[in-house]
């Protein structure tokens, strides 16, 4: 299983913290993180800040990177303020 784990808006917003998640590719994740939380979009995920394993990666450039039992993936939603 995947730990996947969420901060910022998506925590606050859709009421979730993690998730575990079956094996295989980031874009399978991706789709089953949507399936079992309707209320975060595939946008959200992809505009957030993604890490795998504690080491950053583009979200929309790893959508091919394959996860196995124990990975661990955190969405950071972007921030602004002013």
């Amino acid at each position: 299983m995947i730990t996947v784990k969420f901060f910022g808006l998506l925590n606050v917003d859709n009421n979730i913290k993690h998730l575990t998640i079956d094996d295989g590719k980031f874009k399978d994740v991706i789709e089953e993180i949507i399936t079992k939380c309707p209320t975060i979009t595939k946008k959200q995920l992809l505009s957030s800040v993604v890490f795998i394993n504690k080491k950053q990666v583009a979200s929309k450039k790893s959508l091919s990177i394959t996860l196995k039992n124990g990975d661990e993936i955190a969405f950071i939603s972007p921030s602004s303020g002013g």
